[in-house]
């Protein structure tokens, strides 16, 4: 076939196609143009495909006591907590005590608030189960009537809202859970904003785990991380520090039994250990925040000379070797305290633990602080949290009437005195706010 006959058969073929299918062809060419024109335009009005953050976390929790970070991203509570620990309205807009602190009455904002199944969020919702408190419903007010008065309440209602299900209130909703028996193993959350990524959050026993599963990319975002050890760091991988002021480094010393029940070798001990400077540095048991942290404290800025001294009062050296127990993340500073005591003669070994021991000689762990500085659990010589077996009867003293007054002025003069007689007892060493990482890989 010669290339006029081809042309010709080309072209008759074409036009019957066209012919045939006209509609199409034109539809066809119209949609090609609107793409080509509108759809750039139109893109960033479709709702894109959302970033899924993959966050490992240390623990074995249950449905019951997941870590508050996850917890503060499905829901809030009655109030929220200021940086200085200040309670702040929420769902709660007012609230006021009477009865000398042992009566509640909180008015709540049931207007514009959802929980997660598409509910309206109702005053009667409210199922927070505390022991010694009952509370009653009146309208829009929520009144709570305590066993004995108890001023840190407004902080401590704080705790997010759940119904059953761990549905909630917050910028994110349960996908769903993966268990192992009754332990989260980990826990998928649908953002309820498109501008926001979905999380999912899975669970390590141990940082080691959490590393090694980092490395093999499970998970692309670590919290809270204490020494980067064992870390594939790269160009894509961000490293941030973070100065936790929300907790601090201790060494808690047994004061139920000798050299430790003697103020003297206590502070001896104190004084041989040398300190950081700046705001890394730890004076007290409160978050230098807060609105109750007293800044003028003993500081125990390293003196040899003063702690022999005062180990001279106490008639010698004990022969007995300390032994200081501590985690293996703060191995470091265990031997810099070893050395330092090894200068004014007391000969001590470290010891690494898994779990905080019943009994020791010292222990070298940090310890997160409450929002509130209301500190009875962790010093009352009645409570559990009093690692140090300290007993005093002036510092109870101070605790029970912190968390029965209403006034902060009032508050705030005690927990200046408690931190004051509380460092001045050295039960504990304070040493430093610890560092911790967030590491993400982008």
């Amino acid at each position: 076939m010669s290339l006029t006959k081809r042309l010709r058969f080309i072209y008759r073929f074409l036009t019957a196609v066209v012919k045939k299918q006209f509609l199409t062809v034109i539809l066809g060419l119209f949609l090609g143009v609107c793409f080509f024109f509108f759809l750039p335009r139109l893109m960033k009005y479709l709702p894109l495909p959302k970033t899924l953050l993959k966050i490992g976390l240390v623990g074995q929790p249950t449905v019951s006591d997941l870590p508050e970070l996850v917890l503060k991203d499905i829901s809030y509570g009655l109030t929220k907590v200021s940086s200085k620990g200040e309670p702040l309205p929420g769902l709660a807009t007012s609230w006021d005590a009477t009865d000398q602190g042992k009566t509640y009455i909180f008015k709540i904002n049931d207007q514009g608030a959802t929980w997660h199944d598409g509910t309206s969020f109702s005053v009667k919702d409210i199922n927070y189960n505390f022991k010694d408190i009952s509370f009653s419903f009146n309208g829009n007010e929520l009144t709570f009537v305590l066993k004995d008065a108890f001023s840190p309440l407004p902080v401590v209602l704080s705790r997010p809202l759940f119904k059953k299900g761990l549905i909630g209130l917050g910028d994110y909703k349960v996908k769903k859970i993966d268990k192992n028996n009754k332990f989260i193993k980990g826990i998928y959350l649908n953002s309820q904003k498109n501008e926001m990524p979905n999380k999912y959050y899975r669970f390590y026993n141990t940082e080691s785990e959490l590393k090694t599963a980092f490395n093999l990319g499970e998970v692309n975002i670590l919290e809270n991380l204490f020494d980067l050890k064992g870390l594939a760091l790269g160009p894509k991988v961000e490293v941030k520090e973070n100065l936790r002021k929300d907790a601090y480094l201790g060494l808690f010393l047994d004061t139920s039994r000798p050299p430790f029940s003697s103020k003297s070798y206590r502070q001896a001990l104190a004084y041989a250990i040398p300190k950081e400077t700046g705001e890394k540095r730890s004076f007290g048991p409160l978050n230098p925040d807060s609105w109750a942290y007293n800044p003028d404290v003993k500081p125990y800025a390293k003196d040899i000379a003063h702690a022999k001294q005062l180990l001279e009062k106490e008639g010698g050296i004990e022969n007995t070797k300390i032994k200081i127990a501590t985690f293996l993340a703060y191995e470091e500073m265990a031997n810099l305290i070893k050395e330092s005591w090894a200068e004014i003669g007391i000969d001590s070994e470290v010891q690494i633990i898994s779990a905080i021991p019943d009994q020791f000689d010292v222990l070298l762990l940090a310890r997160e602080v409450p929002e509130d500085p209301d500190q009875y659990y962790f010093w009352h010589s009645t409570q559990e949290g009093n690692l140090a077996n300290f007993k005093s009867l002036r510092i109870d003293k101070l605790l029970e009437d912190g968390r029965t007054t209403l006034s902060r002025e009032e508050r705030k003069n005690i927990y200046f005195d408690f931190q004051r007689y509380l460092v001045e007892e050295s039960p504990v060493i304070f040493l430093t706010h610890p560092v911790t990482y967030t590491v993400e890989r982008k």
